[in-house]
């Protein structure tokens, strides 16, 4: 777009929306929003969200918090340090290995064949499959002849 239609189309929303007229609250709007206000204000502490807690309260569960972070972070170490933990390692990383294995393996059976089409070019590929196509209508075809013959009344 160009700057000077940006500026026109601004210009003329500006003006339609000064044009609007002011819309009147309800009449129960202010009952309603005082009456949400005080439910709020009257919930106990542990309702309410945690910046509104005591600070004491807020205190001790940041302790506990950083606690439990600590125990799970040395938790997880420690685990990491067993021996069933390394087993169990050994043994993914060997079916790891076995599926890697076998990655490499089609990766370069692909690899081979996109090079095999890339030397050949796009008319072997289409008599290809031209070939595989008459043959699978031959085989319909006298798949067919054989069964008319088989079960043909005499």
């Amino acid at each position: 777009m160009s700057p000077d239609y940006e500026k026109r189309l601004e210009h003329a929303i500006e003006r339609e929306l000064k044009a609007l007229q002011e819309l009147p609250a309800p009449a129960s709007l202010i009952s309603r929003v005082m009456s949400a206000l005080e439910r709020q204000a009257t919930l106990p502490w542990y309702r309410r969200s945690w910046v509104m807690w005591p600070v004491g309260l807020r205190a001790v569960s940041l302790g506990l918090l950083v606690a439990m972070f600590g125990g799970v972070c040395f938790a997880s170490w420690k685990i990491t340090q067993m021996q069933g933990f390394l087993t169990m390692v050994d043994h993914v990383n060997l079916w790891s290995s076995s599926a890697n294995t076998l990655w490499s393996a089609l990766n370069s059976v692909l690899s081979v064949g996109v090079l095999l089409i890339k030397k050949l070019g796009t008319a072997f590929i289409v008599a290809g499959l031209l070939s595989v196509a008459m043959g699978y209508a031959m085989c319909i075809g006298l798949g067919t002849v054989y069964v008319r013959l088989a079960l043909g009344r005499r």
